[in-house]
């Protein structure tokens, strides 16, 4: 059994063409922050909604709790488009690493050429640093997810806690790309520009790593949205 749990926040269109191509999923928990578009009324119709988490991270921690026995959760993003046989690969994957976590491949949508520097940079550092971010999408055991203490309740880089956790316990080879792709709205990265917004993120990322304040960077971070 596998819960599909999916943070949002004011997204009432991105969530309407989202919830219908999960209905292959045995659960779907949509984890709201106070949403005031009708998502939560939209989502209410179609899944379990869990209510009362502010940030993305206690969203993720308690839509979690709600999996109602499932033993492998899919945390996605309500923005991001999935392939369209996305049933198959996640049940391939669980079937060929079923001690692993998996994460769908990065492709923008876009055909531009910066689209198109993203995607490689993207590659290089799942490939590398074993790195991929939660708009990639998260596949893993609850028996992994429990055992690394799941998402922590912080409103920027939950997804990089929770993967350096799994890197630390179970090792890289614990994390593999699924064979599909996460399709990637890079609206403001081509507004930005990709190595303006890349190194941004990157500054972001190390400072994090050094230990600065979830809360300070956070500041920082929606300073520069």
């Amino acid at each position: 059994m596998i819960c599909v749990v999916i943070p949002t926040l004011n997204c009432i269109g991105q969530i309407s063409t989202l919830l219908p191509k999960l209905k292959v999923f045995n659960r779907i928990v949509v984890a709201d922050g106070g949403s005031t578009d009708g998502t939560m009324q939209y989502a209410a119709k179609n899944s379990i909604v869990a209510l009362g988490a502010n940030g993305r991270g206690s969203q993720l921690a308690l839509g979690a709790k709600y999996n109602c026995g499932a033993q492998w959760y899919f945390f996605i993003h309500a923005d991001n488009e999935l392939p369209a046989d996305i049933n198959n690969i996640v049940t391939e994957q669980i079937a060929k690493y079923p001690t692993s976590a998996g994460y769908l491949k990065f492709k923008a949508k876009s055909n531009s050429f910066p689209a198109r520097i993203l995607n490689t940079l993207v590659t290089i550092r799942c490939f590398l640093l074993g790195l991929p971010y939660g708009d990639q999408g998260l596949l893993i055991s609850k028996n992994m997810y429990d055992d690394c203490g799941g998402y922590p309740p912080q409103i920027l880089f939950e997804d990089v806690a929770l993967i350096e956790e799994i890197k630390k316990r179970y090792g890289r080879r614990a994390l593999r790309p699924m064979s599909g792709y996460m399709l990637i709205d890079i609206t403001k990265h081509e507004r930005d520009g990709i190595f303006r917004r890349g190194f941004k993120n990157l500054a972001l990322l190390l400072a994090y790593k050094r230990g600065v304040s979830v809360k300070k960077l956070a500041e920082t971070y929606l300073n520069h949205k």
